[in-house]
C-alpha cells in the first residue's frame, strides 16, 4: 500500500508539472517586452526561465517526459519504468533548481527520491537483465492484498490511468483555450527614442528621459508586457493595453535588488500614440512627447530565425 501511495502522489505531481510545460504555462514564451533586459540584470532563475521560454520544443519535450512517466506510474506493470523515468527527469530538474537558485529545490529532490523508491523493488531484476541473466517472474506491486478483487482492479487501474491522463490534459487545454493570445500592432517590438521634446538633465545620472522601450506580443487578460530603459540606465517594466489610439501603461517599481515575482503596479500612464511614417511612432501625454523607431539590434535574438545549413557561427 505504501508503494502504491508513493507512486500515485508522484504521478499526480508529474501530471501537473508535465502538462504545464506541454502547454507552455510554466515558463511561457519568449516575449518581446523582455528584449531590453541585460544579461547581468537577470536573476539565475530568470535566466533559466528565459532559456526554457525561448525554446518551446525543449519545454514541451521535458513536459512530455514527465507526463509519460506519470502514465507509466499509474499502471502497476510499468510502474518500475515510470519510476526510472521520473527519477531521471526529476534529477535533471533538481540539478537545474540547484544551479539556477530556483526555490523549489526540496520538492524536486523529494520527487526524485520518490521515483527511486518506486523503481527500487525492480532493481535486482534490472541488474540481472543488464548482466544477461535469466530473471524469472517478477512480482507486481499490489495496492489491494485480496486476490478475489484483482480481476476487477486489474482493468480498473487501466481505466483510471487513461482517465487521469485524458482528464488532466483536457483540463489544461481548456484553461489555455487554444494557446497564448498574440497581439500585433505598430508598437510591438523594441524601439529606440529618436526624438524627444524634453531637455536632457545636466548630469546623465539624473536624466529620466526614455531611451528605449519594448512592447510585448503576448497578452494575458488583455494586457501585454512592456519594458522601459531610461537614459540614466534604470530599467522599469510593466504591462500595457491598446484601445484605439490610447495606450494605457501600468508600471511596476523600477527594477532594483531582489524583487519578488508578485508585485503591485506603482503608477499608471495614459498616453496617446500615432504612426508618423517609416515605422516610427509618436507617444504623447503624461509629460511625454517623443518619437520612437524600431531597434533591430534589440530584437536580434527574436529575428534571427532557424537555419539548417551549416554557416558561419553567430555567437554574439
Amino acid at each position: 500500500m505504501l508503494h502504491w501511495l508513493v507512486r500515485m502522489q508522484l504521478a499526480l505531481a508529474l501530471l501537473v508539472y508535465g502538462w504545464s510545460k506541454v502547454f507552455l504555462m510554466q515558463m511561457g514564451r519568449a516575449d518581446l517586452g523582455d528584449a531590453l533586459v541585460q544579461f547581468g540584470e537577470m536573476s539565475p532563475m530568470g535566466l533559466l526561465w528565459r532559456f526554457m521560454a525561448f525554446s518551446p520544443a525543449v519545454q514541451v519535450l521535458s513536459g512530455l517526459a514527465e507526463v509519460v512517466a506519470a502514465g507509466l506510474l499509474l499502471l502497476r506493470r510499468t510502474a518500475w519504468l515510470g519510476g526510472l523515468l521520473a527519477f531521471a527527469s526529476m534529477a535533471v530538474v533538481f540539478l537545474l533548481n540547484l544551479t539556477f537558485d530556483v526555490p523549489v529545490k526540496q520538492l524536486a529532490l523529494y520527487l526524485c527520491l520518490c521515483g527511486a523508491v518506486v523503481a527500487a523493488p525492480s532493481a535486482p531484476y534490472l541488474w540481472r537483465v543488464l548482466r544477461g541473466r535469466a530473471t524469472g517472474p517478477r512480482p507486481l506491486p499490489t495496492a489491494v492484498p485480496w486476490p478475489s478483487v484483482h480481476a476487477v482492479t486489474r482493468w480498473l487501474g487501466l481505466a483510471v490511468a487513461v482517465g487521469a491522463l485524458v482528464v488532466s490534459g483536457t483540463g489544461f487545454a481548456v484553461v489555455m483555450r487554444g494557446g497564448i493570445p498574440v497581439t500585433s500592432s505598430p508598437l510591438t517590438g523594441a524601439h529606440r527614442v529618436v526624438q524627444d521634446s524634453a531637455e536632457p538633465a545636466a548630469q546623465l545620472s539624473q536624466d529620466t528621459r526614455w531611451q528605449q522601450v519594448a512592447f510585448g506580443q503576448y497578452a494575458q487578460d488583455g494586457w501585454s508586457r512592456i519594458g522601459i530603459r531610461y537614459a540614466d540606465g534604470r530599467y522599469q517594466e510593466g504591462t500595457y493595453r491598446l484601445e484605439g489610439e490610447r495606450l494605457t501603461v501600468r508600471l511596476y517599481p523600477v527594477r532594483e535588488g531582489s524583487q519578488g515575482l508578485v508585485r503591485d503596479h506603482e503608477r499608471t500612464l495614459q498616453l496617446g500614440w500615432q504612426e508618423v511614417g517609416d515605422g516610427r511612432v509618436r507617444l504623447s501625454g503624461e509629460g511625454l512627447d517623443l518619437t520612437i523607431a524600431p531597434d533591430a539590434e534589440a530584437t536580434y535574438l527574436f529575428d534571427r530565425g532557424f537555419r539548417w545549413a551549416p554557416s558561419t557561427p553567430i555567437n554574439r
